[in-house]
């Protein structure tokens, strides 16, 4: 290590080149009772509890209260020690009286003359985990358990002892290290002078030439020398360790010194008051307190000290940080409720996570969180699909959930699906995703529930990257374990043996000092300041300048003043002694302030020099300054940078300090109609600054569609007719939002009739009859796929020239349908032949295939084309490299091909390259593509004929999507196959499956369809069902957390048809009603906006009404709307209030209402596709206004 002198008083743990600002505490200018302090102790309230020669004074931050011989029951005013136990009894050792103790309410004197106490003259006391206490005098060592005292004289010369937390007794005798186990003292070494701290399972011991460290097991840790180490003194008078695991040492004479950054300061170089100090203390971060003999008590903070923050972590997308007053907050993406806020939507601004005052340290992963208290319980939420929360479930936790009982946890990390921890007994555990061993167990099987790994008790630090890990421990070594596809292991290779399921040395020094693990990457700092990176490199992220992978640990410049690192997924930021901060790595979102060009070495950001801590997320990071204040750069898509804002900074973006918001009151549901109703709510006092926040959903979770606004009143509309509605409000302040007021539910009327009548959906676009008897379509026309005459995408319905359809199939590019009278028509992408005309032409509207007039069912695959006729006969044509048709070929045809001479094929489905059939006797056969399993014959192996799948004869329906299936029988179950990665299957698991397997145990389904990643069902109580993927909402439930069962949508009981498309569902009801959820980046929900849909929202029957417009506004009646063309944000203005707004796309749909309630109001229009829109505007005094509004 090195020691550095700075020119001011640097507080570190992270905090470099900050100085402090000290308040003194003395008889002169305060009411604490002596300015000679022997020692400081803080209770679980963080209440101060300071010994003097007068006594005992406690310290609330504000105020002193003191306790002397004149004014309470304590027996002595010489207070040389004081130790709080686990039941927050306080004990204090006197000079020449015994040992006092303070249940709170009594003060009890132990004395030679009362108890077995050998003798008033107490030198040292402690207390174990048991609550025994601990007493060295000039007897020996005494232990007294509330009833007994028992005294071993073996060595009357003890001078210092500390407990462990196994409850081993370390003592100090005539220059030698002893363990007492209770009967016997253990020798451990000689040339000791004292046992001056033991934390985290290290004991640290002062010696005639400058501090020993051990494990509580007795193992030597490390020597440190005065002159050869960081060890400014051989007269080390006081050590503690704070909340984030920095050691700080109190000299006699040689100043303060925080010796895990290896940084000293002194009263000539940093302004300390003194030089010798008796004790020293740390609260938090930013709080270190001081006991002098003569100078009394000391507070040193951070100069301009005007943030709140004292902890950070940057996850995938989304951010959490802890507050000095150890309140936890957290911001950005929720899909997998990793905000731990009972829902699923994501936040820009920070909200606070229960009322909990006591977190002590939190770690981000991929989209799961796990915190620490400072009672040492472990505590967990968000994903967990693979056991990574540790709950012994694999059930996501909207909340915070106490893992297992203990109370010893001391560090955590999250990973990508995993989860490191250690305990302060040194012992690592690990749980969740093992598929490569990453949790260093010597297996590969996912853990559900915290598991040791090994038998090792000095673990120091950890890091879980995605699909790896990294430790070190306490000898200076480094550990790695898991995947190594990119050399992130550093030991020389990128294959993962048998050997790297459990942790594995790398390399031979004994001087790591920190390391922290990312996606593919790792840096690590040695305990001599210098930099060191390994793994994936394409973006520069190791930093060594180049874009090549490293294998091995390779330094990083030859900088020797590291002392902070970070690593996000393809970027790296790290902070050098003075402060400075800097970055290097992957740079397309712009965060390090140049362009979007990647870093390959470390680049200097900006010329603060107030950098104390830092974290890396996906394509963010953050940093926390000495003065406790946080900024944010980088990628904002979810709020992950908490400014109150979705948008992308390029610079650091300072993020203010939360105070927690008032909560909205009274909420209520009115003018409720088939389609609308009103929220109200009451506004609290003081009335937040943003406004508020609000959600409405078919499902009880947090979620659905959410929206903002700045009143007390909301008008929601496309709702579902005869449908209840969840609906929650939180309030928005400048700085913080709130947690969710459950409003309860509200159920629209029914009434009315819809149009709609069969739906199916393919790649992005969605074709469907209307009771009429018209063709309609919407979404992706690329290659004509619609049938409109156009390539031109649609975002409402557009109709079709063709009607009478009787059935439609959609695949990725191309459609077919069959209309009531036998004919077989198609169009779209021909590529392969697969519309069957003879040609590869592509095709924009309708064309008859062939003349046969018998045709009765058909199916369309990844650019081909299955047909069954009335007579039993099965046909093909189209792309055929899998053997798709099932001729036993797999040659191309670009007209209908009979396969086979089976005249008795009743129905057939297909999915990307593999086929399936339903015969008249009931029996299923399946054929092509088999690499997943998806064809359901207990292989892998494709098939160019067709083989049966079971004996079973009582199949009654087949689909197939991607590469899975889905069948339904006659006794109404559902049986899956195939690819599982998204839970497609509904079978509970993301296993694929090569034969059929039950969903659940339902025998009342009705009818199902399966897109490329999940399903849908109906049962035959008109209930809906989905499951399977639902990244962009497309299950419907209101969240964004896939779904690996069944789960019940709403609870309308009218559901009649379903059709799954790639990343949408759709569902019309008995009454003809359509309603779609899912993607809407491209249109392909139909309801003329690219704002996708969490539950599912009506599409309207296509009137083409037209409003009357007013193209250019009046001066007459002062209504004012601008910018106009307008690309975000749209200003409407009146000089009398405005009620409401409403904008219509020019197909007459209504697209966004919006209650203003002021005579000035705004529209986000961002999401809203270029086009023309009408804006009808409703004020008071019955004033109605339609203008036109261009969106660029």
């Amino acid at each position: 290590m090195r020691r550095v002198y700075l020119l001011l008083l640097i507080f570190l743990s992270g905090i470099v080149g900050a100085q402090f600002t000290y308040t003194v505490y003395n008889t002169s200018n305060s009411g604490i009772g002596s300015n000679n302090i022997s020692d400081i102790k803080i209770d679980n309230t963080g209440l101060l509890w300071i010994s003097s020669n007068n006594g005992i004074s406690t310290f609330n931050g504000t105020a002193f209260t003191n306790y002397n011989t004149g004014n309470s029951g304590i027996a002595s005013n010489a207070i040389k020690e004081i130790e709080i136990d686990g039941l927050g009894r306080k004990w204090m050792a006197t000079q020449n009286n015994g040992i006092i103790v303070f249940n709170g309410t009594t003060w009890t004197n132990y004395t030679t003359a009362n108890s077995g106490l050998p003798s008033n003259a107490v030198k040292n006391i402690a207390v174990d985990t048991a609550n025994n206490l601990w007493v060295i005098t000039t007897d020996g060592l005494t232990k007294f358990n509330g009833t007994t005292w028992t005294t071993d004289s073996s060595f009357p010369n003890i001078n210092s002892l500390k407990t462990d937390s196994n409850n081993g007794v370390w003592v100090t005798n005539n220059g030698a290290l002893y363990k007492f186990n209770g009967t016997n003292f253990n020798f451990i070494v000689q040339d000791a002078e004292k046992v001056v701290k033991i934390d985290n399972n290290i004991v640290y011991v002062d010696t005639n030439t400058g501090m020993l460290t051990y494990s509580t097991n007795g193992t030597l840790l490390n020597t440190y020398s005065v002159g050869s180490s960081c060890v400014a003194s051989s007269s080390i008078n006081t050590l503690d360790v704070d909340s984030n695991n920095e050691v700080w040492i109190g000299y006699g004479g040689s100043g303060l010194q925080n010796f895990s950054d290896c940084v000293t300061y002194t009263a000539a170089s940093a302004g300390l008051p003194n030089n010798t100090l008796n004790v020293v203390k740390t609260q938090n971060i930013n709080t270190i307190w001081i006991g002098y003999t003569q100078q009394g008590l000391v507070k040193a903070v951070p100069q301009n000290a005007t943030g709140c923050w004292q902890m950070i972590s940057a996850g995938q997308n989304y951010s959490t940080g802890i507050k000095t007053d150890g309140t936890l907050w957290v911001w950005g993406s929720n899909s997998s409720s990793q905000l731990g806020d009972a829902g699923v939507i994501r936040r820009n601004a920070p909200m606070q996570v229960g009322t909990a005052s006591d977190w002590k340290t939190v770690s981000t992963g991929y989209d799961h969180t796990v915190a620490i208290k400072t009672d040492g319980t472990l505590w967990a939420w968000g994903a967990n699909r693979y056991g990574q929360l540790g709950d012994n479930t694999t059930i996501i936790r909207t909340t915070p959930v106490k893992i297992g009982t203990a109370t010893n946890w001391r560090a955590v990390s999250a990973g990508d699906s995993h989860t490191l921890a250690l305990k302060t007994d040194g012992t690592l555990w690990s749980w969740g995703r093992n598929l490569y061993g990453q949790l260093g167990d010597g297996s590969k099987i996912d853990r559900y529930i915290p598991f040791k790994v090994g038998n090792g008790t000095n673990w120091d630090k950890i890091s879980a990257g995605d699909y790896y890990s990294v430790g070190i421990k306490t000898d200076g070594t480094l550990w790695s374990w898991g995947r190594n596809t990119n050399g992130e292991l550093g030991n020389g290779t990128t294959t993962t043996t048998i050997y790297d399921v459990s942790p594995k040395q790398v390399g031979t020094a004994t001087n790591w000092l920190k390391i922290v693990a990312a996606g593919t990457h790792t840096l690590a700092l040695k305990s001599t300041g210098t930099l060191w990176g390994w793994g994936s490199n394409e973006s520069g992220q190791v930093g060594d300048g180049t874009t090549v992978a490293k294998r091995v640990p390779t330094q990083i410049g030859t900088g020797s003043n590291w002392i902070h690192i970070a690593a996000g997924w393809g970027h790296s930021e790290g902070i050098r002694a003075g402060g400075t901060l800097w970055g290097w790595g992957s740079n397309s979102s712009g965060m390090f302030g140049s362009g979007t060009t990647d870093i390959t070495s470390p680049t200097q950001l900006g010329s603060t020099t107030d950098n104390m801590m830092i974290s890396g997320g996906s394509s963010h990071f953050l940093n926390l300054t000495f003065s406790g204040s946080l900024r944010a750069a980088g990628a904002n898509t979810n709020g992950q940078l908490g400014d109150g804002t979705f948008v992308e900074k390029n610079t650091l973006t300072s993020i203010a300090c939360p105070s927690n918001c008032a909560v909205p009151t009274q909420l209520s549901a009115t003018n409720i109609t088939s389609g609308s109703a009103t929220l109200n709510w009451t506004a609290p006092t003081p009335a937040p600054g943003n406004g508020y926040l609000y959600a409405y959903s078919t499902n009880p979770i947090i979620g659905g569609i959410d929206e903002t606004t700045t009143s007390t009143s909301v008008n929601l509309n496309n709702l579902l007719p005869g449908t209840t509605y969840y609906y929650w409000v939180a309030a928005h302040c400048a700085t913080s939002q709130t947690s969710w007021i459950p409003g309860g539910t509200f159920t629209t009327l029914s009434g009315g009739t819809g149009c709609w009548n069969v739906v199916s959906s393919g790649n992005d676009y969605t074709l469907a009859t209307k009771t009429d008897g018209t063709l309609w379509a919407w979404g992706v026309n690329e290659y004509g796929q619609l049938g409109d005459g156009t390539t031109i995408n649609r975002a409402t319905p557009t109709p079709i020239g063709i009607s009478n359809v009787w059935k439609i199939a959609t695949a990725y590019n191309h459609t077919v349908v069959i209309k009531t009278d036998g004919t077989l028509w198609a169009w779209g992408s021909n590529q392969f032949g697969q519309l069957g005309d003879g040609t590869t032409n592509n095709r924009t509207t309708p064309l008859k295939i062939g003349s046969a007039n018998d045709w009765v069912s058909i199916a369309v695959g990844d650019n081909y084309t299955l047909a069954v006729k009335a007579n039993g006969t099965l046909w093909a044509w189209g792309h055929n490299y899998y053997g798709n048709y099932g001729d036993g070929s797999t040659y191309t045809r670009n007209v209908p091909t009979q396969v086979g001479t089976a005249a008795d094929w009743r129905s057939i489905a297909a999915g990307d390259d593999h086929s399936l059939g339903i015969k008249t006797d009931g029996s299923l056969w399946a054929w092509g593509k088999n690499y997943d399993g998806q064809l359901g014959n207990e292989n892998t192996t494709s098939k160019t004929t067709p083989v049966r799948i079971t004996t079973a004869t009582n199949w009654k329906s087949v689909d197939a999507a991607g590469d899975h299936s889905m069948a339904m029988k006659t006794d109404g179950t559902i049986w899956t196959w195939g690819d599982n990665l998204s839970g497609q299957l509904g079978n509970g698991s993301k296993s694929s499956r090569t034969s059929p397997g039950q969903v659940g145990t339902a025998t009342d389904w009705k009818s199902f369809d399966t897109g490329r990643f999940n399903g849908v069902a109906i049962k035959t109580d008109g209930t809906l069902w989905t499951w399977g993927s639902n990244e962009v909402g497309e299950i419907g439930d209101g969240t964004g957390i896939s779904r690996l069962s069944p789960v019940l949508i709403g609870t309308a009981t009218d559901r009649k048809t379903v059709a799954a498309g790639s990343n949408n569902l759709f569902v019309i009801s008995n009454s003809g009603f359509l309603s779609a959820s899912g993607d809407n980046r491209k249109s392909q929900l139909g309801d003329g906006t690219l704002i996708r849909r969490r539950i599912f929202s009506p599409i309207g029957c296509t009137s083409g009404a037209v409003l009357r417009t007013d193209e250019v506004l009046t001066q007459k009646d002062q209504l004012k709307v601008f910018p106009n063309p307008v690309s975000d944000i749209l200003t409407v203005s009146f000089d009398q209030k405005i009620l409401s707004v409403t904008v219509y796309n020019m197909a007459g749909q209504q697209v966004l209402t919006k209650a203003i309630n002021d005579t000035k109001g705004t529209i986000d229009v961002s999401a809203f596709p270029s086009g023309v829109y009408q804006m009808k505007v409703n004020a008071v005094n019955n004033f109605v206004k339609t203008v036109k509004v261009i969106k660029r």
